[in-house]
């Protein structure tokens, strides 16, 4: 019986694709099935033949399925059984807990070694989540009794302000006071891990919530 692992390699980034492929091909138990530089490779080739772990950049624009959180849960409905490892350079905490709750199963950082790639195979090929040591501690700075999860009145001010919504027209829809949208607001920024309207937005476009700007 064939015990080798079938990985797959996303990256948009012909140097750091090498370097991932180098390392991958280093390791006996592996067997790299296939490279791609954007969504459209990575989609006929994940189509092409089986494949049992994906390790893919978080940002690789440019291919027909999109890249971040479109591409995803694209991928995710797409093969159910597949692991996904997902690198990223962008350290925001509201993208981590998205990424964990649209079924990714290991995280690693950039600015971590990646060396850290080769457990993080190992440990999702036998169903455990694994997060480099900077995920880790963005996980482990979370307050003890924080919950990552928004109140349903949070969610629907959250909802309602990324769609372009003011405050103040959001205290009108929904019946409550402006101080109370605010507080809901506040907290809920809080519980993601986001501390500027800015990053708001682009939370929100990161996971296709919004199609307008922020008014000025």
């Amino acid at each position: 019986m064939d015990t080798h692992i079938r990985v797959v390699v996303a990256d948009d980034h012909p140097v750091i694709r090498m370097g991932i492929e180098a390392l991958l091909d280093d390791i006996s138990s592996l067997e790299r099935i296939g490279s791609a530089a954007d969504s459209t490779q990575l989609v006929a080739l994940l189509d092409s033949q089986p494949c049992d772990v994906l390790v893919t950049d978080y940002a690789m624009p440019g291919g027909d399925y999109g890249d971040g959180m479109e591409l995803i849960t694209f991928i995710r409905q797409r093969y159910p059984d597949l692991r996904i490892i997902v690198l990223t350079g962008m350290e925001k905490l509201a993208l981590i807990r998205s990424l964990m709750t649209h079924g990714v199963n290991a995280i690693l950082s950039k600015t971590d070694d990646m060396s850290h790639l080769r457990a993080a195979i190992q440990a999702t090929r036998t169903g455990r989540r694994y997060y480099s040591p900077r995920i880790s501690s963005m996980l482990k700075a979370l307050p003890a009794t924080g919950s990552a999860r928004l109140s349903q009145r949070e969610s629907e001010v959250i909802a309602l302000y990324v769609g372009g919504d003011s405050i103040n027209v959001i205290a009108e829809k929904l019946q409550r006071s402006k101080q109370t949208i605010s507080t809901q607001k506040v907290s809920a920024m809080r519980k993601l891990g986001i501390e500027t309207d800015a990053d708001l937005f682009k939370y929100a476009i990161e996971l296709g919530l919004t199609r307008k700007s922020p008014a000025e």
